[in-house]
């Protein structure tokens, strides 16, 4: 075969109960609920499929088998960048500047989440809120 590092399988089911170290979900939401995250054996979930968790509770259910959810619209936060950047007239490196700070963002949530003993994705939100709202305090300030 051409690529004998790959191991193919059958379907999703399949897929999410093989020995894996990160499901990717990236097409479909509601790809993880009660039962994909009984059988899921991967201890990372980094997914840029939009609304992955089938119910608020899915992601209880992640964090009490180990499961290390990163946040959807964090994942995707890179295409995001992309057509931000492309409203000021496209330029690569600018995009790519801006795009390395995802990183250290996805870090702080993951910190916050800890720290708090809250989700991740609850995390996520926390810290997108303060920064909607350190933006809509500058937006206050009149320079002269």
């Amino acid at each position: 075969t051409t690529h004998p590092q790959v191991t193919l399988v059958d379907d999703t089911s399949a897929l999410v109960a093989a020995d894996i170290d990160v499901y990717a979900p990236c097409a479909l939401g509601g790809a993880l609920n009660d039962d994909t995250v009984a059988v899921l054996r991967a201890k990372v979930i980094a997914g840029a499929a939009n609304n992955q968790l089938a119910h608020p509770g899915v992601e209880k259910l992640l964090a009490d088998r180990g499961i290390l959810y990163a946040p959807d619209y964090v994942v995707n936060a890179g295409g995001v960048i992309q057509v931000a950047d492309e409203i000021e007239g496209f330029d690569f490196e600018r995009a790519k500047l801006r795009a390395t700070g995802i990183y250290d963002t996805t870090r702080e949530i993951l910190r916050l989440a800890e720290a708090d003993g809250i989700p991740p994705a609850v995390a996520a939100d926390r810290l997108a809120e303060r920064r909607m709202a350190e933006v809509g305090r500058l937006r206050t300030i009149h320079l002269r």
